[in-house]
């Protein structure tokens, strides 16, 4: 798998997945194994009316425990 640099920072970037719920957004790293995977919940999300371009954040912290 290829990892992508942080267009920000420069560190490698985890992929995964989105995933909703009637009351919330949250990621899923694809690094998660098993039936059993916990979302780590996006903190804050940021749009350009612009161009489109979206950012969003969670914390780190969580996603690194959920990812060994």
């Amino acid at each position: 798998m290829n990892t992508h640099p942080c267009p920000k920072c420069n560190a490698p970037m985890d992929e995964g997945r989105m995933s909703w719920s009637d009351s919330s957004a949250g990621y899923v790293s694809n690094k998660q194994t098993g039936m059993l995977r916990t979302v780590t919940r996006i903190s804050q999300a940021r749009a350009c009316p612009n161009c489109g371009y979206v950012e969003m954040y969670l914390d780190p912290k969580e996603l690194k425990q959920r990812i060994g």
